[in-house]
C-alpha cells in the first residue's frame, strides 16, 4: 500500500510530523532502556568478579594457614600408618637410596642401594613366604644369599666375583648339616657334614673327578 503528500495540507503535514517524533521518542525510549540493562548487568558482573577475587584471596589465606599448621617445623611427618604400592628413600642429591615394594608374583622386597645407586642388600619374601638376604658388590653380582626354603632347609651361599659358589652351608630339615667348597670354576671339591644321627664325615674330591676345565 503507497500513500503520497501531495495536495496534503498544512494539518496533515503536521500529523506526519507529529507521528515521526513520536516515533523517534519511542525509539530513543527504547535505546535508553537497552543502556539501563546493560549498566545494570554490568555493575552485577562487576561486583561477582570482586566477590571471586575476595573469595579467591580468602582461599589462599586459608591453604596457607592449613599448611604452615599441618607441616611439622622440622619437615618431618609423624604418622602411625603408611599405606602405598611402592616407596622410594632418596638422598639430598635425588639419588634412590632404598625401595620398599611388593609386585605382580607376590614378592615382597626391601632393597638397600650405596651413593652411588646401586644396590648393595636386598631382602625378599616369595609368593609362598620364603625369605631371603642378598649382598651384592659394586658390580651388582650377588656375593653372599641366605635362604630359607619351605621345606625347612636353609642355605648360606657364597660367590666370588665371577658369580662362582664357592662355598656353601646347609642345614636339612632332618637335622643334618653339611658345608660343600668348590674350585674356581665351579666343582665341588670338599664336603663336610654332620648327620641326623650325629656322624660327621668329610669328602674330598680328586681334581680328575672335579670336571672338565675349560
Amino acid at each position: 500500500m503507497n500513500y503520497s503528500m501531495r495536495g496534503a495540507g498544512p494539518a496533515a503535514v503536521a500529523d506526519v510530523d507529529s507521528g515521526a517524533e513520536y516515533r523517534i521518542r519511542e525509539v530513543e525510549a527504547r535505546l535508553d532502556r537497552r543502556l539501563a540493562a546493560v549498566e545494570v548487568q554490568r555493575a552485577r558482573a562487576s561486583w561477582a568478579a570482586r566477590l571471586m577475587g575476595i573469595g579467591f584471596v580468602v582461599t589462599l589465606g586459608a591453604l596457607a594457614f592449613v599448611v604452615t599448621s599441618v607441616v611439622p617445623r622440622d619437615g618431618a611427618w609423624d604418622v602411625s600408618s603408611l599405606s602405598a604400592d611402592e616407596v622410594v628413600l632418596r638422598g639430598a642429591d635425588g639419588i634412590a637410596r632404598g625401595r620398599l615394594a611388593t609386585d605382580a608374583d607376590g614378592r615382597a622386597q626391601f632393597s638397600l642401594s650405596d651413593q652411588d645407586g646401586r644396590e648393595r642388600i636386598r631382602l625378599t619374601v616369595l609368593a609362598d613366604g620364603s625369605p631371603g638376604v642378598t649382598i651384592s658388590d659394586r658390580d651388582a653380582r650377588p656375593r653372599a644369599v641366605l635362604g630359607y626354603l619351605p621345606d625347612g632347609t636353609t642355605n648360606l651361599v657364597f660367590a666370588d666375583d665371577r658369580g662362582v659358589s664357592r662355598a656353601v652351608l646347609g642345614i636339612d630339615p632332618d637335622g643334618s648339616s653339611q658345608a660343600l667348597f668348590t674350585d674356581a670354576y665351579g666343582a665341588i671339591r670338599t664336603i663336610v657334614g654332620v648327620g641326623a644321627d650325629g656322624e660327621p664325615s668329610v669328602s674330598i674330591v680328586e681334581v680328575a673327578a672335579a670336571g672338565s676345565r675349560p
